[in-house]
């Protein structure tokens, strides 16, 4: 248990030394140290590659204190904005780097798009295009694959990257949280 004891302050003092903002939270079953990359250019730097505008990419280090096996992955996670109450999912890599497209069509006698699609007398269709990923994205598939938090059972520390595609042009560090709902409970971590 002591080991536990110092091997929590090590693992923050690491990620805090090269992250500005890291966030920890924990209980009796798990502890979480993340920072999270906001712009572009931190993101490049943290991955290797370049993802573009809409991303934030999230540093996760897991530590299960339980002793027994605990399922951990990017799925666990959420993140929120405290500013406008957004939320987004963890993306898979393969998900990132394929080509979708949605197209919406207004059937006649169907309403204005400016009205809420649940509303009766909407009759619009939708229809889904996804193709895989091309030779071009090859490295960025291989970049987000090569550093993703790993989706497993372990009685050990892990750490990774998680994906989310979100709107943080007008966000700082402070305005999000993570949110964890997994097997060691349910946790919110927060940047100062």
């Amino acid at each position: 248990m002591k080991a536990l004891t110092i091997l929590v302050p090590l693992i923050a003092a690491t990620l805090a030394a090269d992250v500005k903002h890291p966030g920890q939270a924990g209980n009796d079953n798990i502890d979480l140290t993340a920072a999270v990359f906001l712009d572009a250019t931190a993101i490049q730097q943290e991955l290797g590659a370049s993802l573009g505008p809409g991303y934030v990419v999230a540093r996760i280090k897991a530590m299960p204190k339980t002793g027994e096996l605990m399922r951990i992955g990017p799925d666990d996670f959420v993140l929120i904005s405290r500013k406008n109450g957004d939320r987004a999912d963890a993306l898979s890599p393969e998900l990132i780097t394929s080509r979708s497209a949605l197209t919406l069509k207004r059937e006649k006698g169907s309403r204005d798009w400016g009205q809420q699609w649940n509303q009766p007398g909407f009759t619009g269709t939708g229809t889904l295009k996804q193709e895989k990923a091309g030779p071009d994205d090859a490295p960025l598939l291989a970049a987000l694959k090569a550093k993703i938090l790993p989706d497993k059972d372990t009685k050990e520390a892990i750490d990774g990257l998680i994906y989310f595609s979100f709107d943080s042009t007008k966000l700082k560090t402070k305005d999000v949280a993570l949110i964890y709902k997994g097997k060691g409970g349910h946790l919110t971590i927060e940047f100062k």
